[in-house]
């Protein structure tokens, strides 16, 4: 099965990109090629450039805040188990409190580095980072794979904690959600949704032996779900004129 994601809101959609740069610099930082370090590195680039346009910290805690109230409402509800209801709020408080005591800015390692600003300037441009107009960064892809995953793990160091509370805060959303078997008559399915909610993240899920995507749109109040066949990346992606059953999930907490 692939999923696809849609965020219905701005601070989904900052949360889901980084937690995609996260898991990115997670996988290539473990890998021994100074190709794949390279990549880390231009993943690191990335995040800390969208961490730089917004405050990620303020964003998350508000988020937790929000979650840690609407879990408290559910202490009253028949079914609820009071004690795993209970631990639950007590780790989301925890974590706040981690990110209310992490002091300065994220960037604080990397700000004012002159290597690492270098590399962030070059890579900007295409090819950019080649020796000639980087030779220090020759050099350290030269090292040895424990030199330069050190480097790399005390840039990523204060970004740990953030990482840490994008993980819980994303998978509180997705667990939320009640996952369906639907048809989509000629690929299309439209659906409205319930305004009383504070809706989050729409889940498509489609076996990959159906040969097709979808395109999700929504707004405040419906829904709609497309699937498109992409052919042999090279032509337009067609509609998809038959139905198609999926896994749908509409995460709100």
């Amino acid at each position: 099965m692939l999923t696809f994601e849609q965020p219905l809101h701005e601070r989904v959609r900052l949360l889901l990109r980084l937690e995609t740069l996260i898991e990115r610099f997670g996988q290539t930082r473990l890998a021994a090629r100074d190709f794949d370090h390279h990549h880390a590195l231009t993943v690191l680039v990335d995040i800390y450039a969208l961490a730089g346009r917004v405050d990620v910290k303020r964003e998350l805690m508000g988020e937790i805040e929000r979650q840690i109230a609407n879990l408290n409402r559910l202490a009253s509800q028949p079914g609820v188990d009071p004690e795993r209801l209970n631990l639950t709020m007590q780790g989301q408080r925890r974590l706040l409190a981690r990110l209310e005591d992490q002091v300065g800015s994220l960037d604080h390692r990397v700000k004012g580095n002159e290597f690492f600003t270098s590399v962030r300037q070059r890579t900007a441009l295409p090819g950019g980072a080649c020796d000639f107009d980087l030779p220090i960064y020759h050099y350290w892809l030269s090292q040895a794979t424990s030199v330069r995953e050190e480097l790399l793990l005390e840039w990523f160091q204060p970004l740990e904690t953030v990482a840490e509370a994008i993980t819980q805060v994303l998978s509180f959303m997705r667990a939320a959600g009640h996952p369906r078997q639907v048809v989509a008559p000629d690929g299309y399915h439209e659906q409205g949704l319930d305004t009383n909610y504070a809706w989050q993240i729409i889940r498509v899920s489609v076996a990959s032996d159906e040969q097709c995507y979808p395109e999700i749109s929504a707004g405040r109040q419906r829904f709609t779900v497309r699937f498109l066949d992409p052919g042999n990346f090279h032509d337009r992606p067609r509609i998809v004129a038959r139905d198609v059953p999926f896994e749908l999930s509409c995460c709100a907490i």
